[in-house]
């Protein structure tokens, strides 16, 4: 008895694990109560107190219960005060509390309570991957501890032997949690979505990006630039991936203004963007959708190729275009938006003749601080031979990539962290140093310039399907102004990036996968949609129409001809079962005594000793013994046999066995 009850009580404590793990796999992790919680749940599974000590416990409970309420009182008139961590913390101890209560209490019911409200708790959040994981357990757990549960209580109020976990119970639970997970999936694919107007509790903390602030600095010395591979964007390609993937600039923001140590940028300036019409209309190259899904980061900018010519956000995104070509947000932490970009630049003789025409604010884009005199003759002895705006930028940018080499080690000393230290003694940098001198050179000989920061190609995902754009691939480049077109990019760093070596730190082993399942889990589930749903309808019912219409010409296009009868033989497969059973009245009972005791009650009834209705053992007895006194002693002797095995504890030894069946034979023949 003390062993079932054990099973029982493990049972319903991996519930309240499973919930424990659903909560702290998200946002909403409270890392020393979720630690404390499952030590002491882990304890619960292989001690359970004396009734002793769990009445000392419940003393202890009680005093930690009365803190968090007052916590959480005084946190509700408290300003900005969050009561829902003392209320969180709460649950917690009331959960530990019933699962280290003794065995004789009786409080499974509490338990499943607290288990499904931690549960609960942790879909106000954002629930992580591991929720996935956790809610499946956690379906498992309560198929197997809820019957196993309720024949306890029905065994006790009836004083019969409560039944183990056999394998016919266990058997039966996995096809309830199946059939539960099922129907859960479906439901919350078709079910009408409604979208949320509001990110929810615990969104996930913002990453800090450097090189994106309101102010870069070149003046940073003493050690070196360290790979970082936090992921920042996955990028979709919904019309397919575009040729030069890796060479991707994802552009960010802008800067105007330069001291000489720090890029800034100007407040309250007059518009200086290109109308879209330029890019759309004489920019050339094809169009290439990206759907982004970005990370949440202290920066609140939307990143794309260049140039956007339409981006298309979620409304809990809220984006904003400013005077400058750049796209903010102000929404949603991690926001998601489609973005149609242009990825081909004019054609060179195109920008050699643009020479004349609109030309943006000359005192933010040819603005220069204070800088030696050598830096101007050098920008003039690049650009003496050539005629056109065009070819003096190129001439600078191949310079710039020819004759010198990238590091990410910084200068050593502050003194060598200057512009001018970087053209003529160190000739080695970062991608900020190459494009604040080409932003420099250019301003000097009057070309409208500006420094770019964003992200340069990413690491294909092929589980996922997309892009994965790492801080490692963080990059400056440059934008020059052409009339009639916009703003156009240069990079003159040697090589792209530079970061090729250092940025495959990413790729831990399974790192890809698993964050392929990251995806899918936030694009499918957290930021499932009113739109993704009509969408998948869509495709559904397009999918539909053109099985019909392959169908209708004799070809075969759709699904594979295997998958079509794989179903067919499970549903007649199922159906078989299913009618087999609802035929011998239910599943086949293993014991034999349980099958003695179905078949003396099936000839009884087909007697018409026994009516259709529900009849006790020893009534039973005595019915077939009035309508066959011959019958009366083997069926005695059956139902006898039955009742010891079944709530007896006493198992049937082989000679039983033969005694249990020639006895159902004898009422057999008795009854005719």
């Amino acid at each position: 008895m003390i062993r079932r009850d054990r099973t029982h009580r493990r049972l319903a404590v991996f519930m309240g694990l499973s919930g424990l793990l659903a909560f702290s796999g998200g946002a909403g992790v409270q890392p020393v109560s979720s630690l404390l919680a499952g030590g002491a749940l882990v304890l619960s599974l292989f001690w359970l107190p004396a009734p002793e000590t769990s009445a000392r416990l419940e003393k202890v409970w009680g005093a930690v219960a009365l803190v968090l309420v007052a916590r959480a009182v005084l946190l509700w008139f408290e300003p900005g005060g969050d009561v829902v961590v003392p209320v969180v913390d709460l649950l917690l101890l009331l959960l530990c509390a019933e699962s280290l209560r003794s065995i004789e209490s009786g409080n499974d019911v509490r338990i499943y309570t607290l288990s499904f409200a931690l549960l609960l708790a942790a879909t106000a959040y954002r629930p992580g991957l591991f929720f996935a994981f956790a809610f499946a357990a956690f379906v498992v757990a309560a198929s197997l501890a809820l019957p196993l549960g309720l024949l306890r209580r029905k065994a006790r109020r009836y004083g019969v032997r409560p039944p183990g976990l056999d394998r016919t119970l266990i058997a039966t639970s996995a096809r309830l949690a199946v059939v539960t997970l099922a129907t859960s999936a479906i439901v919350f694919v078709i079910f009408p979505r409604v979208s949320r107007g509001w990110s929810g509790r615990g969104d996930r903390m913002a990453t800090s990006v450097a090189g994106f602030a309101d102010a870069i600095s070149l003046g940073e010395h003493g050690s070196r630039i360290y790979s970082n591979p936090d992921i920042v964007l996955r990028v979709e390609f919904p019309d397919g991936m575009p040729e030069n993937l890796f060479s991707l600039h994802w552009r960010g923001r802008s800067y105007d203004r330069f001291d000489g140590v720090r890029w800034t940028r100007s407040e309250g300036v007059r518009p200086s963007s290109a109308p879209m019409d330029w890019y759309r209309e004489r920019w050339d190259g094809p169009v290439v959708t990206q759907r982004i899904y970005g990370a949440p980061l202290d920066v609140r900018v939307l990143f794309a190729l260049h140039p956007v010519i339409e981006i298309d956000a979620d409304p809990r995104t809220q984006p904003m275009f400013d005077n400058v070509g750049d796209f903010f947000y102000w929404g949603r932490a991690a926001p998601v938006y489609r973005a149609r970009s242009r990825t081909g630049s004019p054609p060179a003789d195109s920008l050699r003749r643009a020479q004349a025409g609109f030309m943006p604010d000359r005192t933010r884009y040819l603005q220069l601080p204070r800088l030696p005199d050598r830096i101007g003759e050098l920008a003039d002895s690049l650009t003496r031979d050539e005629t056109t705006r065009y070819d003096k930028a190129v001439a600078v940018e191949r310079w710039l990539r020819t004759a010198f080499d990238y590091t990410r080690e910084l200068p050593r000393t502050a003194g060598e962290t200057g512009l001018d230290h970087f053209l003529f003694d160190r000739r080695a940098g970062h991608c900020e140093y190459f494009s604040s001198a080409m932003v420099v050179l250019l301003r000097s000989v009057g070309i409208h310039a500006r420094n770019v920061n964003g992200f340069l190609g990413g690491r294909w995902n092929d589980f996922g399907r997309y892009l994965a754009v790492t801080q490692n691939e963080a990059h400056s480049w440059v934008e020059v102004w052409f009339p009639g077109y916009g703003w156009v990019e240069f990079d003159p760093t040697p090589g792209g990036s530079g970061l090729e070596s250092e940025a495959r730190e990413w790729l831990w082993p399974g790192r890809i996968f698993f964050d392929g399942l990251q995806h899918r889990w936030s694009k499918w589930v957290l930021d499932y949609s009113a739109d993704d749903q009509i969408g998948l309808m869509d495709r559904f019912g397009a999918w539909l129409e053109e099985s019909q219409a392959s169908r209708s010409e004799g070809t075969r296009r759709g699904p594979p001809a295997w998958l079509g009868a794989l179903l067919v033989l499970g549903a007649v497969v199922a159906a078989g079962t299913w009618i087999g059973r609802l035929r011998r009245g239910g599943p086949r009972p293993r014991s034999p005594e349980s099958r003695a005791y179905l078949g003396l009650l099936r000839h009884a009834r087909r007697r018409g000793v026994a009516p259709g209705s529900a009849v006790a053992p020893l009534d039973l007895v005595n019915r077939i013994r009035a309508a066959a006194p011959d019958a009366g002693a083997p069926a005695a002797r059956v139902v006898e046999l039955y009742l010891r095995a079944r709530f007896g504890d006493a198992p049937l030894s082989p000679h039983e066995a033969r005694e249990l069946r020639r006895a159902l034979a004898g009422v057999r023949r008795a009854l005719g």
